[in-house]
């Protein structure tokens, strides 16, 4: 087949996908360039002369709920040039195909799923509406992976974001707003489900809220009791891998879990390699370093392995939920469970299914968009054009852009939702995981015309950690290796302009969705909330991308737009906000109770939206936002070395640092953790490093160089002791806000 190129698709398109062309507006019209795999009906495919025709064929089949038209053109389609190749599917089985990009195909949804279906409605344009109470309100929920607010509408000018400018110019900016901990699984499990991750015991890529909970581990411990079957819970195809590393998958929480399930069983053990084994009775035990024992526990609505989550809160409400790309983490898994949810890669696995409308989710994100890494001859830019399409043959492009193949499924959901509502009345909650600006920096090399040349682009003003600094602040990753020595000039540009050149082909995406929902009519009534899942370092203070308790790292963008609140368009607030207080802001502005019986530790942000400009509110509505970090350094000599803990197991962390964030300061303290009780040990024993940092500037003045480059523990005692206390009692209690002192 010859190359199509991004400069011929508009006439590959106009030659042969002229077959989609219709003489009738089908359900949805076809979206082009999307390729939907599997989940074939039987005798497939149909010769049919157009996508209409396929369309009618598949809306006449109850059975059939979405298809994908192939043009003759195509080398997948073997039909004549009379007719293309119609695909009649029965679900989407992993969204838009990522190993071929097809320029002859098209797809659309017809009808919703059965499982997604509502009672008494058979698919959208059968049911009648019947609303009983005032519309609620729908939702667009946007996370984006490894996004600080370098972003214009905080005042950042080198970056180009016109999308999310955009946003916020109709919403409400929060300038101070934090996530809970600064790496991507447990800071999306925390804010999905509303929990500090100390209130559940999610740290790393290893643990997730739907295990059973067994309370106390004993960690370096191994119960001699015998052992009657063991589990390998790192024995699935694409489970335990993490940038070619192999992880715990599951770690001492998957062993419990599958303990909890089989009623034989009353004790476990966990050990090196990913082996679980499983025990009758405990019996006896000895020390063993690096193993793990506890007892069988349970997945009870007490405990954390029934919560509802964010979205699953809106489905138990009556919306329709739906789902593209990245939202609770993608790799690492569980395996051996009864329930088949809760086996596979994910943190939860397979973007959990409780959570969503059945068959509405891409719960296979990395089979469909997956992060593909940066080859040689893309160190400047992907060979593509603006909107993602990738120069060279279609059957070559196994490795196209992801943020293309999760807004393209996200469009094609937002008109199945938007028709489901304009024809049951039924409101929908429809999120979008956004994977870039995570590394690696794929994007179209065309954006980084929107920036300035690499060689001009500014780098950090404070490179090094100053020695006021504990070194177990530091997280040891690339492209610094020494928090002490300066990055090459040139590295730190490249790192930088890339960073940026990724954010800009990201919001492009951000733009498509949102343009899509303005298309459909539905901006005037659908909150509209987007941030990230924590920050991002660039260098400053020798710091390089997330995994800190530095601003850097915990500081995320937050923008929430609800056009019915006339006060909170086009404003801003020094609010101090927590991701954990999403959840419940979205059920308070949709107008829907919180999960009943259930704590959530966030707290709603929407007095804030209804009135931005109360000072006062700002002020008192909350006087602090958490975070935290672990560090588990192989030489406590050096602390700031090799000490990543993103595969250890949360009973064997060493070291566990907090920091609370107030209005004009961030005390952190990092102490010594009892990995058997999972908490940290705040006795004067425990502590191994304090810091202290002054903050006076947010809102649009705001600089990523002005702040954290000091230590000022020791210059200011006083304030050290009033904010340990704050920060000590509200560790003590972590479901409740502690009070704040007066501050001088």
């Amino acid at each position: 087949m010859p190359s199509v190129g991004a400069g011929a698709f508009a006439l590959a398109v106009a030659g042969c996908l002229c077959m989609i062309a219709s003489s009738r507006r089908p359900l949805q019209p076809c979206i082009p360039y999307m390729n939907m795999p599997d989940g074939d009906l039987p005798n497939m495919p149909l010769t049919l002369p157009n996508s209409t025709a396929c369309a009618d064929r598949c809306e006449s089949d109850e059975a059939c709920v979405l298809y994908t038209f192939v043009g003759p053109a195509s080398p997948h389609c073997h039909a004549t040039s009379e007719g293309g190749c119609c695909w009649m599917k029965s679900a989407e089985v992993s969204g838009a195909a990522p190993t071929i990009f097809d320029p002859y195909a098209c797809s659309a949804w017809v009808r919703l799923p059965p499982g997604a279906q509502r009672a008494g409605s058979q698919h959208p344009n059968l049911a009648q509406k019947t609303p009983s109470t005032p519309p609620k309100k729908n939702v667009l929920y946007i996370v984006v992976d490894d996004l600080r607010p370098d972003l214009v509408a905080y005042g950042q000018n080198q970056t180009y974001n016109p999308s999310i400018s955009k946003l916020a110019a109709g919403g409400l900016v929060f300038d101070q707003a934090y996530c809970q901990i600064a790496v991507c699984s447990p800071s999306r499990l925390s804010f999905m489900t509303g929990r500090r991750p100390d209130h559940a015991g999610f740290y790393n890529f290893i643990n997730h809220f739907r295990q059973s909970d067994c309370g106390i581990a004993l960690g370096d411990t191994q119960f001699r009791g015998e052992t009657y079957r063991t589990v390998n819970t790192g024995s699935f195809d694409g489970g335990c891998q993490w940038g070619g590393k192999s992880g715990a998958c599951g770690g001492s929480g998957q062993c419990c879990s599958l303990c909890s399930q089989d009623s034989n069983c009353s004790a476990w053990t966990y050990g090196p390699g990913n082996l679980c084994n499983l025990k009758s009775v405990a019996g006896e035990h000895d020390t063993a370093p690096g193993m793990i024992s506890g007892f069988a526990g349970s997945r009870t609505p007490s405990s954390h392995g029934l919560w509802t989550s964010n979205p699953g809160n809106f489905k138990q409400n009556g919306y329709l939920c739906l789902q593209s790309g990245k939202l609770f983490h993608t790799e690492e898994g569980g395996v051996g469970n009864v329930d088949p949810n809760l086996n596979g890669p994910g943190m939860p696995p397979n973007e959990d299914p409780p959570s969503w409308s059945s068959g509405l989710s891409m719960e296979q994100v990395n089979a469909v968009a997956n992060m593909w890494p940066t080859t040689p001859d893309e160190l400047n830019g992907v060979p593509a054009s603006l909107d993602g399409i990738l120069d060279g043959p279609p059957s070559s492009t196994a490795n196209q852009l992801c943020d293309r193949i999760i807004s393209t499924d996200a469009v094609a959901k937002l008109r199945l939702a938007a028709w489901n509502l304009n024809t049951t009345a039924q409101p929908f909650f429809m999120a979008v995981g956004f994977r870039k600006p995570h590394l690696a920096f794929r994007f179209p090399a065309p954006w980084l015309e929107k920036l300035l040349p690499e060689n001009k682009t500014a780098i950090a003003l404070h490179p090094t950690l100053d020695a006021s600094v504990p070194p177990i602040a530091h997280g040891d990753h690339a492209p610094g290796n020494n928090p002490y020595t300066d990055v090459p000039k040139e590295t730190a540009q490249q790192w930088r302009t890339h960073y940026y050149g990724a954010i800009a082909w990201m919001d492009s995406q951000v733009g498509k969705v949102l343009d899509e929902l303005d298309s459909l009519g539905h901006t005037h009534d659908t909150l509209v909330v987007l941030h990230a899942d924590h920050g991002w370092s660039l260098g400053e203070h020798g710091e390089w991308q997330k995994f800190s308790n530095f601003e850097h790292g915990t500081r995320v963008p937050l923008i929430m737009r609800a056009p019915w609140i006339p006060a909170s368009v086009g404003a801003r607030t020094p609010v101090l906000a927590e991701l954990i207080d999403v959840f419940p802001t979205m059920a308070d502005l949709a107008g829907i109770p919180l999960p009943p019986g259930e704590h959530i530790d966030g707290k709603s942000l929407a007095p804030v939206i209804k009135a931005p400009e109360d000072m006062g509110l700002a002020a008192n509505l909350k006087p602090y936002a958490i975070s935290q970090y672990m560090r588990c350094p192989t030489n406590e000599s050096v602390p700031w070395r090799d000490n990543a803990c993103l595969f250890t197991d949360r009973v064997l962390f060493p070291v566990m640092g907090y920091t609370l964030r107030t209005q004009s300061y961030r005390y952190t303290e990092w102490t010594r953790w009892n990995g058997t009780v999972l908490a940290p040990d705040l006795t004067p024993g425990g502590l191994v490093g304090v810091e202290l940092y002054s903050h006076h500037d947010v809102g649009l003045s705001y600089s990523f160089d002005t702040f954290e480059n000091e230590n000022e523990a020791a210059s200011n005692p006083t304030v050290v002791t009033v904010l340990r206390a704050v920060l000590h009692e509200a560790l003590a209690n972590q479901t409740r806000i502690a009070s704040l002192p007066p501050i001088r």
